[in-house]
């Protein structure tokens, strides 16, 4: 097994702490493939997510696990299965009871949106580092397009342009690191978030949405198990 990275995300508006993500990172080894967790709390909207990824080596998904609880009830548990060329998603959401699809893709999927920071911010991998400052539209899957990610929980489509802005050096609690910038906007008349990654899986570090008023920061960074 190769190395195992655990730490902690808060979610702001100002300075009052809405929500915070719990992650792990586990690098599986010789195939090059590595699992990330999340379990997310958002106390404005009484939401709870609990997220498990399979990444391939250039962090595309290869499959997905999803279940939402909000106000203590479950709104939806699913499923997704990712192979060349199709997305498959099995679930039970409260909304609309079992569900069952078979998504078309161009290829193997790219980017699969279930909205925990740790996995959003793979959004950077899919755009790259060339053509700095330009936006270019990533197209993908997500579970819901709502910005609670509460609605939906099954397979839609996602477009998110994305722009590189270069490299800096960012601080956060969790300590000071070597960071991509990138611009990140899902409607044209929306103000952009501010994303910083850092080393080659896109380690979340930072987020801010004037849109929105809020901030996501990591606090806590640890390797080992």
């Amino acid at each position: 097994m190769g190395t195992f990275i655990k730490g902690r995300i808060n979610y702001l508006r100002g300075e009052e702490q809405t929500g915070r993500e719990w992650f792990e990172m586990i690098d599986h080894g010789e195939n090059a493939d590595r699992t990330l967790r999340a379990f997310c709390e958002m106390d404005d909207v009484g939401l709870s997510r609990d997220v498990s990824m399979l990444l391939d080596a250039e962090g595309r998904p290869r499959d997905a696990f999803c279940r939402v609880v909000k106000h203590g009830a479950r709104t939806g548990t699913t499923l997704f299965l990712c192979e060349d060329g199709q997305l498959e998603c099995e679930g039970e959401i409260a909304a609309n009871g079992r569900v069952s699809q078979r998504v078309s893709v161009d290829g193997q999927l790219g980017y699969l949106g279930l909205h925990p920071l740790v996995g959003d911010a793979l959004v950077a991998l899919s755009r790259g580092t060339d053509e700095k400052g330009s936006f270019r539209t990533v197209h993908g899957l997500a579970n819901s397009v709502a910005p609670a990610g509460d609605e939906g929980l099954y397979a839609m489509p996602t477009a998110i342009d994305v722009a590189y802005l270069g490299e800096e050096s960012m601080t956060v609690p969790a300590g000071t690191f070597a960071a991509r910038r990138y611009a990140l906007r899902w409607h044209a008349e929306w103000e952009p978030a501010q994303l910083w990654v850092h080393g080659p899986d896109a380690l979340f570090l930072r987020l801010t949405w004037d849109q929105i008023g809020a901030a996501y920061e990591l606090v806590e960074l640890h390797e080992g198990r």
